[in-house]
């Protein structure tokens, strides 16, 4: 399968954007936090426009499909190229993968930058994906956002994009620097076409074996060291949350816990709609939407519970979390 992220063919219509206006609500949480089931959840209430792996993969030419009337047929491709490389789920989670599938867009980004989080050099790129998004669907419904890289980074993005709304996820440290740690070891175990036709980084970075021997060395002898990098890029972004929320107007953003969420995922999905001031006129039972991941906590973040905890014990006391998970 032809990877076109190199063509554009978008280029004779993108006049068609100029005076395109998006909402844009910004699900943020630490990476393993819970941010893509509350994706998936979100979407399904029908209220949103959400950024799915289509729309990243296929970017340059979502208008030129749209207006050839070849979307669903190129959706279609899409989600057999995942089917015939053995594409069930991402791999890291058990959450189906199709073309609709809800995605991060950092990876677009990072196709620019080297960042995978919003910056003045390519904020451009990010709102041009926004104005196709809201010109494709043909209606005024929010744009949809899940990006964990921009965790700590809602107060540039609150004043590039004065209207944004932000939905906080919170989750025990323990339980998501363990999942990251898990994921971390399968994408280095084997090339994960899903992540590669994402991400040219990835794609290269699994040519040049100098790089990935190295790392799957430490990750499969040594996994406290990547425990410890892991904390420190948590560390980093939960105390910019905590140092940073108060600064947000009250009425544009919510915050909730993983841990609550999947024990009340119905009323917990209420609350947050109507804080976005949306009222849910579509029913949908939350409760079999969500099926609560079980991790177990790995050997090396038991090892080092006593240095993640210390190093984020401010966060730790915030959302009333135990030492041991």
């Amino acid at each position: 399968m032809i990877n076109r992220m190199d063509i554009n063919r978008d280029t004779q219509y993108l006049k068609e954007l100029q005076h395109i206006e998006f909402q844009p609500v910004f699900i943020l949480g630490v990476h393993r936090s819970g941010t893509s089931i509350l994706y998936k959840m979100l979407t399904a209430t029908g209220y949103f426009n959400p950024v799915v792996a289509y729309h990243l993969i296929d970017y340059n030419e979502l208008l030129s499909n749209f207006h050839e009337q070849k979307e669903e047929d190129e959706k279609q491709r899409l989600t057999e190229f995942f089917r015939q490389n053995g594409l069930q789920d991402r791999g890291i989670d058990k959450l189906k993968l199709t073309a609709d599938f809800a995605e991060e867009y950092g990876f677009l980004l990072n196709t620019q930058t080297v960042q995978m989080y919003i910056t003045k050099k390519n904020v451009a790129l990010f709102t041009e994906l926004c104005k196709k998004i809201q010109f494709i669907a043909g209606n005024d419904k929010p744009i949809l956002l899940k990006n964990p890289y921009d965790l700590p980074n809602f107060l540039y993005l609150k004043q590039v994009f004065p209207s944004a709304k932000f939905v906080f996820i919170h989750r025990h440290p323990l339980r998501t620097i363990s999942s990251t740690l898990n994921a971390i070891r399968m994408i280095l175990n084997e090339k994960n076409p899903y992540t590669a036709k994402l991400s040219k980084m990835y794609e290269k970075f699994y040519s040049n074996p100098l790089l990935l021997q190295p790392l799957r060395f430490i990750v499969r002898t040594i996994p406290e060291c990547s425990v410890v990098f892991i904390t420190r890029i948590t560390a980093k972004a939960t105390e910019y949350y905590l140092k940073n929320i108060e600064k947000l107007p009250k009425e544009d953003y919510i915050s909730i816990t993983y841990e609550e969420f999947c024990e009340e995922p119905q009323a917990t999905l209420e609350r947050i709609m109507e804080k976005l001031f949306l009222t849910m006129t579509k029913k949908i039972d939350a409760a079999s939407l969500i099926h609560p991941r079980n991790v177990d906590i790995d050997l090396s973040v038991l090892k080092l519970s006593k240095y993640i905890y210390d190093s984020m014990k401010t966060y730790f006391d915030r959302f009333h979390y135990t030492k041991d998970g």
